[in-house]
């Protein structure tokens, strides 16, 4: 494939992601996805997160912005069904409105969450440094990582293992996915659109809600040498909360650095800091998951 149909297709892919925040709308705070969901299985959970996002904003006032969501993952998300978003205005206030946006795929809410809205303000600052790491630069994309290994992996998980995204990721730590160590639990990625976002304020902080699923209850795994490979392991998100601290920008690399505190009782706990490449610290979340080794 040719650069030029590569950077094509891979623009078509951020399109695509773009296009699942075009909800229609049913009635007044009730809208719909009818499109083709994303995910592998079942529903990729950010698909509906960023999506809760999108219908709570309609419901707003311009001058409130999103800083804070606090989601549950009810029941997996079926891949061949719509889903409809019902939107609750608990709270509009002068400074603050408050939101709870279900999902809901044949009568049952697979999803839920609360989001609170805020009219910008001024008032103390400060923040931890980010990481000292290489820059994107310099550091290979997984896709490149994985290719490397590709003939090794087993046919049938190879459409999975080599699925193209619609954003770079670039692995400060390089992972051996076919035989993965023990090994503290920390992750430090870059993060960067696979073409670019419409000045829209509201797409870049939906998409960025969007990849912070991607790989935060992974490591919760890295103590324990396991991965998404390992043949019976059981990964499932069940919570996700994200704070936005600053406007978002996601035409740049961001910083995603993940760390995880604890695990037990078959669940994982992450969180993580997304930096600009300047080292302002942009937003924060956190993550349990559900993990499960069954016996072999």
């Amino acid at each position: 494939m040719s650069e030029d149909s590569a950077i094509k297709k891979s623009k078509s892919l951020l399109e695509k992601t773009l296009g699942l925040f075009e909800l229609n709308k049913i009635d007044r705070d009730i809208y719909s996805w009818t499109g083709k969901n994303v995910g592998w299985a079942r529903i990729f959970g950010g698909q509906v997160m960023a999506q809760t996002l999108i219908a709570a904003y309609k419901t707003v006032k311009e001058d409130h912005h999103a800083h804070s969501f606090h989601s549950y993952f009810l029941r997996p998300g079926q891949m061949d069904k719509p889903i409809i978003f019902t939107v609750d205005r608990i709270r509009d206030g002068k400074s603050f409105t408050t939101r709870n946006v279900k999902a809901i795929q044949e009568g049952e809410a697979i999803f839920s969450c609360s989001i609170s809205f805020q009219k910008y303000e001024k008032g103390f600052e400060h923040q931890i440094d980010m990481p000292d790491v290489p820059m994107p630069e310099s550091l290979l994309t997984e896709y490149e990582i994985r290719q490397k290994i590709s003939s090794d992996i087993d046919k049938d998980l190879l459409p999975m293992f080599l699925k193209k995204r619609e954003l770079q990721m670039k692995p400060v730590e390089e992972m051996d996915y076919l035989n993965p160590e023990k090994k503290p639990p920390y992750r430090r990625v870059w993060l960067k659109p696979e073409g670019g976002l419409p000045k829209d304020p509201v797409i870049h902080k939906a998409f960025l809600l969007y990849a912070s699923d991607m790989g935060l209850i992974a490591t919760a795994n890295y103590p324990h040498g396991v991965n998404f490979l390992t043949k019976n392991i059981q990964m499932a998100s069940l919570d996700h909360a994200m704070w936005f601290h600053k406007e978002i920008d996601f035409n740049d690399w961001l910083l995603y650095a993940i760390d995880s505190p604890a695990s037990g009782n078959s669940r994982g706990f992450s969180r993580g800091s997304i930096y600009t490449k300047s080292g302002e610290l942009i937003a924060s979340c956190t993550q349990e998951g559900l993990i499960r080794l069954w016996p072999e």
